[in-house]
């Protein structure tokens, strides 16, 4: 009984992965839209409302994958990076409350977007070509 409950479990789990490295890619594809509302802020089109309220966003996200990341490939490493990904945006996020007092520290809030973003590539990819890599069971 207990075997055929994780023989069933086996093919949702492998959704959850292929949903987990989907949307790590489209979460690094979405950095690139929230640098551009950025540059819409900087530029003066519009003010930086939306590149505040489009990064919250992107903020719950990465909560998202993390839990993904749990139910679907459940491997240390999934789960480490996704946890990563939190921290990495959280602290990118604080940066900018660092504006007046220490513009340099702030400065890095869009390098940290680079960092967090190619980790995204990295989690999407390297989910992904794991779920690829694993044979079809026979029967």
């Amino acid at each position: 009984m207990a075997a055929a409950a994780v023989v069933s479990l086996r093919p949702m789990r492998d959704r959850v992965t292929t949903l987990y490295g989907y949307l790590a890619l489209l979460w690094a594809a979405l950095v690139v839209l929230q640098v551009f509302f950025a540059g819409l802020g900087i530029f003066g089109a519009s003010s930086f409302d939306t590149h505040k309220s489009f990064g919250n966003i992107l903020h719950g996200l990465t909560a998202i994958l993390l839990i993904l990341a749990i139910v679907g490939p459940r491997t240390g490493r999934d789960i480490g990076m996704a946890a990563g990904l939190v921290i990495l945006v959280t602290v990118q996020i604080g940066l900018v409350s660092a504006r007046d007092d220490a513009p340099g520290l702030a400065a890095l809030h869009p390098v940290l977007a680079l960092a967090a973003m190619g980790l995204a590539v990295h989690m999407g990819i390297h989910a992904l070509r794991a779920r690829r890599a694993v044979p079809a069971r026979a029967g």
